[in-house]
């Protein structure tokens, strides 16, 4: 990978990047007595994301996927936007395509604003595993307790 001047901070970590992929997940909530996978309530997710960083600052950011449950009822789509990071260093790629960001975000569910920034985290681990875990309390739980789980399809860096 070529880099232009000043796109690198630390040997091997690059400021410049841009990933997509799609939502590939399974949120399982567990009964309060006694775990049985099958009779566990599952919901399934899939979509796309997309992230691009320039510089060490964010400046694309979104997520679409459909929730549906297994027994068919209400399904939903989550909009999940306009990731401001808190961190105070610049993001950075490793140089073993992994970046893990802390901010906030906005989600939307059937494109109404649902969760205003809320915190969360997202993660691209060895260029080829998407994560973002929002913040349990700050989304009343919806996602029970479980990150959101996806892969990488293409990282330009």
């Amino acid at each position: 990978m070529i880099l232009p001047s000043g796109e690198s901070t630390v040997e091997g970590t690059r400021t410049t990047f841009s990933a997509i992929g799609q939502i590939s997940s399974l949120v399982i909530t567990v009964p309060d007595h006694g775990f049985n996978i099958s009779s566990a309530f599952k919901v399934i997710l899939t979509g796309d994301w997309n992230l691009s960083v320039m510089k060490g600052k964010i400046t694309n950011f979104a997520i679409d996927f459909l929730a549906s449950p297994m027994d068919g009822k209400r399904p939903h789509m989550h909009q999940i936007l306009n990731f401001r990071s808190t961190d105070k260093e610049p993001i950075e790629l490793a140089n073993d395509s992994s970046s893990i960001i802390n901010g906030t975000v906005d989600i939307k569910i059937n494109g109404q604003l649902i969760w205003k920034s809320a915190h969360a985290s997202i993660a691209i681990l060895n260029g080829s595993t998407f994560m973002i875990d929002p913040n349990d309390k700050d989304t009343d739980n919806h996602f029970a307790e479980q990150p959101v789980y996806g892969i990488v399809s293409r990282l330009i860096a």
